[in-house]
This record gives C-alpha cells, sequence and structure tokens, in this order.
C-alpha cells in the first residue's frame, strides 16, 4: 500500500548555487515524509510515546533523478518494502506535480528501540501483523 506522505513546493530557499533544489531540501522533504507515513502505519506519535519506543534510522539512501527548480510543487509517496524482528524498511518516491517525472527515491532503513535502554526491540505483534499487511 502506498500513503501520500508530504506535499509540497520547492522555495527560493532551498535552491542551491546552481539554482536547483539543495541536497537537504530533498532530505527535509522526505523526512516529513516519514513522520506522515509513521502516522498513517500506526507509529503515531501517542504511540510512541505511550510505548516507550522511539525508532532510528541506520541506512538512508537518496537517489536523484531530476532536477527541481523554485516553484515546483513535489509529492512523496511512500510504502513499506519490508519488515524484520526489529526493523523495517521503506521507500519514498518524489514526483514532479507538473510534469508527472519522479525526480528522487529514498530507501530508508529504521529501526525500533526501547527509549529507556537504546537497544532494538521485537516489533508487538499486533503490530507487526498490520505492517505486514501492508507489504506488497
Amino acid at each position: 500500500m502506498t500513503f501520500v506522505t508530504h506535499r509540497g513546493v520547492v522555495r527560493s530557499h532551498e535552491l542551491d548555487h546552481m539554482g536547483h533544489m539543495n541536497v537537504v531540501a530533498y532530505a527535509a522533504k522526505f523526512d516529513e515524509g516519514t513522520w506522515s507515513f509513521f502516522n498513517d502505519i500506526g507509529l503515531t506519535p501517542s504511540y510512541l510515546r505511550s510505548s516507550g519506543k522511539a525508532t532510528a534510522a541506520v541506512r538512508y539512501e537518496i537517489t536523484y533523478e531530476r532536477e527541481l527548480q523554485v516553484g515546483d510543487v513535489v509529492t512523496v509517496r511512500t510504502h513499506l518494502t519490508r519488515l524484520g524482528r526489529t526493523s523495517l524498511a521503506f521507500r519514498h518516491e518524489m514526483w514532479n506535480g507538473e510534469t508527472g517525472d519522479r525526480v528522487a527515491t529514498a530507501d530508508v532503513t529504521g529501526v525500533l528501540i526501547d527509549r529507556a535502554g537504546r537497544r532494538p526491540v521485537a516489533w508487538p505483534e499486533d503490530l507487526a501483523e498490520r505492517l505486514r499487511a501492508l507489504i506488497g
């Protein structure tokens, strides 16, 4: 299942010295998408706070395919690609809203951790079952 996790526009302060969206801005838009995605799949802020859990990124790989310029409208779509005992992997795809071109992808792996112990922990079975159903 794919979720729309971010919609926005490229702002002038997000440009690099060549007039294209800077790599920091790609990362920021993907990061906003991550938190929206987590909310959509049940890793809500209240769940993380009440359970004493957190997530930590352990791998983050961005591929840049097309340039974006000021005023371009972007949409990030995200889907879960893998669920491990303590980890999950997902892919963000950023699209140019005018041209329909995919402009970048981000492949991310994160780990569920216990906040107090700062150690990876297994997914609770009810949540793991729900997450497995989203892979496809």
